[in-house]
């Protein structure tokens, strides 16, 4: 890549950046709302609990399923800024961006369901399990790619 090609997706490179410290504090600010509530919105033992991991893994499908449709828009984006000799193409570009806030929302979905389950009762370890899903999902959907040699 050429340095105007590097500085082109520095934009779409700190939303990627600000997306996973976004998960990051979200992890930590759902486990202080833990800890000052004290006690689940529902007491008791339900046994929904058994079934929290599947809920949390059914989540990680729509990024994934997604993860296809970004992936060729990012490389459609990088061939057109090629044969533009490093400039991106506005209308591509614009594409990329929308779709890798579509596929940051998506990614989110895990630690969601698991800070329901949190909420209702369920371990720690459960939401913990969730937030790194989606630090992997998130690590997917980077808006770059390795440098060929």
């Amino acid at each position: 890549m050429t340095a105007s090609a590097i500085s082109s997706r520095q934009g779409l490179t700190a939303s990627w950046v600000a997306q996973m410290i976004g998960t990051i504090i979200l992890c930590g600010a759902a486990l202080v709302l833990m800890r000052t509530i004290g006690k689940p919105l529902v007491d008791g033992d339900n046994d929904w609990k058994h079934y929290a991991a599947f809920g949390i893994i059914i989540g990680v499908a729509p990024a994934l399923l997604y993860l296809r449709w970004y992936k060729r828009i990012l490389e459609q984006d990088l061939r057109l800024e090629r044969e533009r000799g490093g400039v991106p193409e506005p209308v591509a570009r614009r594409l990329l961006q929308k779709a890798l806030a579509l596929g940051g929302a998506l990614c989110e979905i895990p630690m969601a369901m698991g800070v329901v389950q949190l909420l209702l009762g369920g371990e720690t370890r459960w939401f913990l399990g969730a937030t790194m899903l989606t630090i992997a999902l998130r690590l997917s959907y980077r808006p770059f790619t390795r440098r060929k040699r």
